[in-house]
């Protein structure tokens, strides 16, 4: 018996050795590449830092066979993500004793754009094709130049005329240092208007235009550092100043606009936001996620007399999964809560501006503290596709892409409104809209989105967007 149970306790424990070596993954030398050099053609302004600092991998890095392909697709997101190149493209070459040549080819977008400003100055594109107010029309000129010195500087300039008077300039450098881990920008942005949302009546704006012109004026200057320490997460410190003025009568009809019946209202903001960002794609994301959590301070006592200090918190995550071929969902909430229940009516906006219900697209909701929370169910109907245009030279125009999605939705939305008008019945109560939708995923990161959405008082109808959907978030 002793002997039977020795050569039980034998194979016992030779079987469990096996089992444990079985579980360890065999790698053996032939299985690892070294990287001898990374080489980068198309980039015929961007400087090759600005793209070794998106890669995944670096020179003289040891790589696995099976992590080089989603390696390269990680660091292709990355470097489109940039938004910088319209195309990106990975290869290797093999060299002896298990070496590889990386080869990146790019092709840059045009960088500088001198062009003409012609929009319309409703909140969405539903709200200005419904009215058809041809007077709320913006005109003028704005440059935009990207990857300046070919660093991935951005520089600015906005002269804006029309229904909406602005004048603007920003200056961004996101890649300082050795490591490239910092980021500084500063700017101003000036702009008046002889017609304001005065006051919410209904759950619509109402707009007022005096004789006395301007209705208003706003004056924004601005700091900014930013910390980004390796890929997809980001810390940024943001000082502000704002200045509103506005129309004696302005001050008259709505004593609240700016509060305690003012006409002019200055004060200070510092703000810190942390980003971690993980999709595919920030113009169109259909895979990873997102964590944003902004603290902002309004109000810092270098002004005495600023009646309204308050501290605003706000998050947002978004979750986008592909559940089978061609078949994704996605998921984005986002709430703010603020200290200051009673605010001036300019400073209490919530849903229907840059975050908005669909189906409400005609209607507004103001309150110190709001949820929203959308849900949405996609098929691609056309994949990203390229064509070649032969008769255009420049490569920077030459190639068109798009891409197809069919979606179906479900929004819900939440405003906290201590002190509300009594007809606007919206705010305080959950409000939801349903429906389905075309997106047209086009040319430099242009969205075009047509719905047909049904909100919780039955109205329905065709809700149109063109946007890049998720920058505003």
């Amino acid at each position: 018996m002793a002997r039977v149970l020795k050569i039980m306790m034998v194979g016992f424990l030779l079987g469990h050795t096996l089992i444990t070596h079985a579980q360890k993954p065999l790698v053996i030398t032939q299985d690892r590449l070294v990287i001898e050099d990374i080489l980068i053609q198309g980039n015929r302004v961007t400087k090759d830092p600005i793209i070794l600092r998106e890669l995944v991998f670096g020179i003289g890095d040891t790589i696995l066979k099976m992590e080089l392909l989603p390696a390269f697709q990680k660091s292709k997101e990355n470097l489109l993500n940039l938004a910088l190149f319209n195309f990106v493209y990975f290869d290797a070459t093999h060299l002896p004793g298990n070496h590889i040549n990386v080869h990146i080819t790019v092709t840059e977008r045009w960088y500088i754009w001198p062009v003409p400003i012609l929009e319309y100055a409703e909140r969405n594109l539903s709200e200005f094709l419904k009215n058809r107010d041809w007077d709320k029309i913006n005109y003028g000129a704005f440059l935009k130049w990207k990857n300046f010195r070919g660093r991935n500087e951005l520089l600015t300039g906005k002269v804006r005329l029309g229904y909406v008077k602005e004048y603007a300039l920003e200056y961004s450098v996101p890649n300082i240092g050795k490591k490239q881990q910092h980021g500084a920008s500063t700017g101003f942005n000036m702009h008046h208007q002889n017609e304001v949302i005065i006051a919410t009546v209904n759950n619509k704006p109402v707009e007022y235009e005096p004789q006395d012109h301007p209705a208003l004026t706003r004056l924004n200057a601005f700091v900014k550092y930013e910390y980004r320490r390796k890929f997809y997460t980001t810390h940024n410190l943001r000082m502000e100043y704002y200045n509103y003025i506005v129309s004696d009568s302005v001050a008259i009809v709505n004593p609240n606009f700016l509060g305690q019946g003012l006409n002019s209202l200055d004060f200070f903001v510092l703000s810190y936001e942390f980003k971690h960002d993980v999709r595919d794609s920030k113009v169109y994301p259909l895979e990873g996620f997102l964590v944003k959590l902004r603290a902002k301070q309004l109000g810092l006592g270098i002004i005495p007399d600023y009646p309204y200090p308050t501290f605003r918190i706000t998050g947002n995550i978004m979750f986008h999964q592909k559940l089978a071929s061609r078949i994704y969902f996605y998921n984005t909430t986002k709430g703010r809560y603020s200290s200051e229940k009673f605010m001036p009516y300019v400073l209490n906006r919530a849903l229907g501006y840059n975050e908005f219900l669909s189906g409400y697209e005609y209607y507004i909701m103001d309150g110190s503290d709001y949820v929203i929370s959308k849900y949405n169910l996609k098929i691609q109907v056309i994949k990203p596709t390229t064509h070649t245009l032969p008769l255009i030279g420049m490569e920077q125009f030459n190639k068109v892409h798009y891409a197809i999605y069919f979606n179906a939705f479900a929004d819900a939305g939440y405003v906290n409104n201590v002190f509300p008008d009594p007809t606007n019945t919206m705010v305080n109560n959950w409000q939801f809209s349903a429906g389905v939708g075309i997106d047209l995923v086009t040319y430099y990161d242009q969205v075009l989105r047509i719905d047909y959405a049904i909100n919780r008082y039955g109205e329905h109808g065709l809700f149109f967007h063109l946007e890049t959907p998720f920058y505003r978030w």
